[in-house]
């Protein structure tokens, strides 16, 4: 990213009289070049200085009542760097050693000063490379999206991330588990014990047991999602790509945040942060959370309860300490967790399925019982237009090897419990025999130390720990079924006036397809 000066003789006056005027600087120690742009954005003086040069250099910082001049001299302190003007009256950052004649040909980046229209382009420095740098400049298709590009788009979690990113897609289906793809490729199988194909990491961690679906966006310092194999810094797990969150750090100075979210469906969703210095610049907490709490979107019309509503809040505990100059380590702990009625799967559209009737010229009725040859020529339901009527409908109970299997052994009426059943045209009402259950809780501990040797080695060493926990139940059988399949009575299966009896999941007097899943 290039910036180029103009109007010298102006520009070498407002330096001069900027340069002279005293001013309350606060710019923290650490990464040189965040240094410079702090000094920038509090002087609102220009600097000229090559990115690549300062890459991985620190600095001391520097705080009080200060001309500019000394202000830069102070961040300068012991960096191997100087500031110099060149004939124009621009500011150049330049290594000690090099000529006053600094070749104007040489690839720079300039730190500018803000503009009341804050047109101007914003750094991002992307860490997931492992080496840092500018987005801009780092030879791995990214796409790198900060807080404020976050809130501003209300990408607001893991699945809204298809917005913002091309050649992403994100599944989720009926299982608890998910799947994300770039470029087309990705796991189709999605179990909790499959290993993806996407990997996704928490500060430059992977982690392979997470809550990307459920999880919302806070206190980020961005988002990055790198496309194609990455499995030389993130091991087997990523062999289409990565999608790295990485939490705000602690700094030097005291801040603080709160939002406040309120919208329909009684919507109210809270988020803080807390950043407080506790040893000068070298220990440092930041503390954070998010709280969301919805009702639900769909309608479970046999008992008239909301359902697929949110409950879940995340909280993170940072700890930054610097205990020696060269030394960086912070301390992360998160836990998120989720008590709802989350569905994982809503409304199912059906046409029923009668089968042909008849295969070269044999018939092929249908009927309770697997000797009912017909029932094997029926999916249930049939491939339909989402619009027409007969998308409503409910699916042919005779080919549901479940109904079949009880009628076969004689445990069921031979009737099709969906014969007189049909849907609700409102595709967010369904009817189910028992509303979904959704609980979630999961934590995280990480502890990363960067240790500097030169401006151009660090050292990295990254620990993390990750328990989780998930249990999810929801009925399948979101067409309602009339009663009477059960036979009146059969005590050693569970049946009793017609009412079936199942240790887990309680009495039953229609059919219902429970799906549980927990890990």
């Amino acid at each position: 990213m290039k910036f180029k000066l103009s109007a010298a003789t102006v520009l070498a006056g407002l330096c001069a009289i900027a340069m002279a005027r005293a001013a309350v600087f606060n710019v923290p120690g650490g990464d040189l070049e965040a240094a410079l742009n702090a000094f920038t954005a509090q002087s609102s003086i220009q600097l000229v200085v090559s990115s690549d040069a300062i890459k991985g250099v620190k600095t001391h910082g520097t705080k009080g009542n200060l001309s500019p001049d000394t202000a830069l001299v102070r961040i300068l302190a012991g960096t191997g760097f100087t500031s110099m003007r060149d004939p124009n009256g621009a500011i150049t950052i330049v290594r000690r050693e090099e000529r006053s004649d600094v070749s104007p040909a040489v690839n720079i980046a300039a730190a500018p000063a803000p503009t009341v229209s804050n047109s101007g382009l914003e750094t991002v420095t992307v860490t997931s490379s492992k080496i840092g740098g500018d987005v801009q400049n780092i030879p791995i298709s990214i796409t790198a999206l900060s807080q404020e590009q976050l809130t501003a788009t209300q990408t607001t979690g893991g699945p809204d991330l298809i917005k913002q990113v091309p050649n992403m897609t994100f599944t989720k289906t009926n299982f608890s588990g998910y799947s994300i793809q770039l470029r087309g490729i990705g796991t189709q199988a999605i179990s909790v014990t499959t290993d993806p194909a996407v990997a996704v990491a928490f500060n430059d961690m992977p982690f392979i047991r997470n809550h990307f679906f459920e999880q919302e966006f806070y206190d980020v310092s961005q988002v990055e999602v790198l496309r194609g194999p990455q499995g030389t810094l993130y091991g087997r797990n990523a062999t289409a790509g990565v999608v790295n969150l990485v939490s705000a750090k602690p700094s030097d100075q005291f801040e603080a945040l709160a939002s406040v979210d309120i919208g329909n469906y009684q919507n109210r969703r809270l988020e803080g942060m807390l950043n407080i210095p506790l040893v000068d610049d070298r220990v440092d907490v930041r503390i954070a959370g998010e709280w969301t709490k919805r009702q639900g979107y769909s309608f479970n019309e046999t008992d008239g309860q909301r359902i697929d509503g949110r409950d879940l809040w995340s909280g993170r505990v940072t700890i930054g300490a610097k205990p020696v100059d060269h030394l960086q380590m912070y301390l992360v702990w998160e836990h998120f967790s989720e008590d709802d009625n989350r569905l994982r799967s809503a409304k199912q559209l059906c046409e029923t399925d009668y089968g042909p009737g008849e295969v070269d010229g044999v018939p092929k009725p249908i009927g309770a019982g697997y000797s009912v040859a017909g029932d094997y020529f029926s999916q249930g339901c049939k491939p339909t237009s989402l619009y027409a009527p007969t998308a409503f409908e409910a699916p042919l109970g005779y080919s549901l090897p479940y109904i079949l299997g009880i009628q076969d052994i004689g445990h069921a009426n031979s009737i099709d419990p969906y014969a007189s059943e049909t849907q609700s045209h409102n595709l967010r009402v369904i009817e189910s025999g028992i509303n979904p259950i959704y609980s979630a809780k999961n934590d995280v501990v990480e502890l990363n130390a960067d240790y500097t040797l030169t401006p151009a080695l660090t050292f990295t060493s990254q620990t993390g720990f990750g328990h989780d926990f998930l249990y999810s139940a929801e009925d399948y059988n979101r067409f309602g079924a009339a009663p009477g399949l059960f036979l009146n009575t059969d005590a050693q299966e569970g049946i009793t006036n017609g009412v079936f009896c199942d240790p887990q999941l309680g009495l039953s007097w229609r059919i219902s397809r429970r799906n549980m899943r927990g890990s």
